[in-house]
This record gives C-alpha cells, structure tokens and sequence, in this order.
C-alpha cells in the first residue's frame, strides 16, 4: 500500500486538482471559487499524508522554525499582494504597446485553455529561473535566500519562508511576463494554483516517488537536493515548480543511488531563528 501511494499520490493530484480545475473553467464555474477549492484541497492532502506517509518523521517536529514559519507565510502573500497590481499595470500598457506595433497579439488567446497553460508555465519559470539562480550565485544576494535554506528540514509550511527582500527581487519577475503578454484571467488563476499545489509538493515532507517525472517537476526529492547543505549539491534545480530551464542549463541534478542529500541547511550558519532578527540578517552577515 505504501509504495503504491509513493507512486501514484503526486500524479493524480496533478491531475485531479489541476485537470479538474481546467475542466471547471472552461464549463464556467467561478474562476475565485475554482481556484480557492483546488488551494483547500491541495493544503488538506499534503498536511494529511505528512503525517499519513512522511518521508522523515522527525522532520514533523518543529526544530525551532515553527514561529518565524507562521509569521512568514501572511508576510509572504501580503508582499506579493502589494507588488503585483503595481508591476500588473506597467507590464500590461507595455505589452498592449508592443501589440499594437506590431499588429499582433503577443498571447495565444485562441488556443485550448490547457494548451494555453502549458506555456505559460514554460513562460513564467524562465523569467523566474535565473533570479532565483542570481540569489546563489552572487554573493551579495545569496544572504537573503539563506533565510529560506536555513531550515534542516522541510516541511509544507517553510514553502514560504523568503525574506521580504527576496519576495520583492523574485515577486516583480513573476509577474512581469504573462501580465506582459496578455495572458487572460483562466490562465493566471491555473498558473496560481500549480503554485499553490506544487509549492506545498515542493517542501512538503511525504514520502513519494517521481521517476521520469523527476525531469520535469521540481517537487519532493528533486528540491531536497536543492536545499543540501552541500553546495555542490544545492546550487541546482532551481525552477520554482518545473525543472524545463534546468534541463536547458544544465543544472538539473539527481543522485539516483539515494533519496535526499543526508544533511539539510547553510554552511556556516549563524542566521537566528527569530523572525525580526532573521529580517536583518542579511545585512549584519554583508
């Protein structure tokens, strides 16, 4: 039972939460309702095989995170929340400029909804993939994404553990590209929940299987990597939920012999584990 469950648990909330949700769109339901019943729904599973299936049990045991974990989470949303309206209407008076140049639509409003989808995932994670990579690699950013890689473990809750200077740095570059195209409203909310589902699926701690699907998700053992305390290990598979960019760049990374890197967290960490403190740790460490 239990390796049936590692195998099939994440394709068929993919297809249930997200096939679902496409096929509620475009019979007419509600876009609000559609959306915030699939994000309950993920939330729900995820918690529950957590605790049902987890892939370290230890790792359901708070290690001094749990506080600064739940004060990130409104933080998180509310930052995106004042960000994007702000970015949306910049983008979007340039993207209908840039249309009316050239006498096209940028977006291809006339393809299926799902089709439509597919690309806009492709779209957004590579405006996403190398601001994410640019926190590991200059050194300058690296100390306000530490914050988010300093948990030894991971679990559905530090999904959202980013300090407010990374939300701001990764938040104006996912909304920029499909607000620039013309996106319509059924394909944000479908990009919306993919981020709700396969970021809780990310960092959630389940014991599940990818197989080939670890070339294209970036969930469960493929983001362990990203977070080993060995950086060799760590500075790969960046995309946020796909690993399309990694693939392309070479920084899709696997050991198949084992599940997970042993140890999980920063090197040479000194970042605190209070909140407040951890907003000014970027700046005391340079």
């Amino acid at each position: 039972m239990r390796r049936a469950i590692s195998l099939l648990l994440f394709p068929t909330a993919v297809i249930v939460v997200l096939g679902g949700a496409t096929l509620a769109i475009e019979s007419g339901a509600a876009i609000s309702l559609v959306v915030g019943a699939g994000t309950v729904a993920s939330l729900l599973l995820v918690t529950a095989f957590e605790r049902i299936q987890p892939y370290r049990t230890d790792w359901n045991h708070s290690k001094g995170d749990l506080t600064a974990d739940l004060i990130y989470l409104p933080s998180y949303f509310g930052i995106n929340a004042l960000i994007e309206p702000i970015v949306r209407v910049g983008a979007v008076a340039t993207g209908a400029l840039i249309s009316e140049r050239i006498g096209i639509g940028l977006w291809p409003t006339d393809w299926p909804l799902i089709a439509q989808f597919f690309v806009a995932c492709i779209v957004v994670e590579g405006f996403d993939y190398w601001p994410h990579r640019l926190l590991h690699e200059i050194p300058s950013l690296w100390p306000f994404h530490a914050i988010h890689h300093n948990p030894k473990r991971l679990y559905w809750l530090n999904a959202t553990r980013a300090h407010p200077g990374e939300v701001v740095f990764r938040g104006i570059a996912n909304v920029i590209p499909l607000a620039l195209f013309g996106a319509g409203v059924e394909v944000l909310a479908l990009v919306s929940l993919a981020n709700s589902l396969l970021g809780l699926f990310q960092h959630a701690n389940i014991d599940f299987e990818l197989g080939p699907l670890s070339w294209i998700f970036s969930v469960g053992e493929m983001h362990r990597w990203h977070h080993s305390i060995d950086v060799e290990e760590a500075n790969n598979n960046y995309g946020s939920n796909f690993l399309f960019w990694d693939v392309v760049f070479g920084t899709h990374y696997r050991d198949p012999s084992r599940s997970g890197p042993a140890v999980l967290g920063v090197e040479h960490d000194d970042i605190p584990d209070n909140w407040w403190s951890q907003l000014g740790a970027p700046f005391r460490r340079g």
